[in-house]
């Protein structure tokens, strides 16, 4: 009986180990640091850009906000992933390029950001069959068969 009970808690912690989630975290915010050391009415775009790093907008050059987003996204086994955390920062400018407002938000705020319009679509390529096939003919050198 005592045997029985010591296999059944090592498969018990063993099921239990391998349902761990795995999460992963994509994007990048700036530390509260880095944004108190932002001057609102005297920080121009390209200062924020040097001090905090490059945002999330594609051509932040053209825009009148800036977005920084990070986001934690966690799978557990064969679930769907789950978005945990998010974390948004959008920093507006003026007409002259000067800092104006600070905006925060999380994944409880409700609070919608106006973005860009602009949207650049890419409709990739679309490869038959036999062209996913014989496509990488002619592609592997000596050296990849050699390490």
């Amino acid at each position: 009986m005592r045997y029985f009970f010591l296999i059944f808690f090592t498969l018990l912690s063993i099921v239990n180990a391998s349902c761990a989630p795995i999460s992963r975290i994509s994007g990048y915010v700036p530390t509260e640091i880095e944004i108190s050391q932002l001057r609102i009415g005297s920080s121009t775009k390209e200062d924020v850009v040097r001090q905090i790093g490059e945002p999330l907008n594609y051509n932040y050059s053209s825009t009148k906000f800036l977005f920084y987003v990070q986001k934690k996204v966690e799978t557990i086994a064969f679930l769907r992933p789950r978005v945990t955390e998010r974390k948004v920062i959008k920093l507006t400018f003026n007409k002259r390029s000067i800092l104006s407002r600070i905006d925060f938000a999380d994944e409880v705020d409700s609070r919608v950001f106006e973005s860009e319009k602009n949207i650049v679509v890419s409709e990739g390529r679309k490869l038959t069959f036999w062209q996913q096939m014989f496509g990488n003919i002619g592609n592997f050198s000596s050296e990849q068969f050699l390490e």
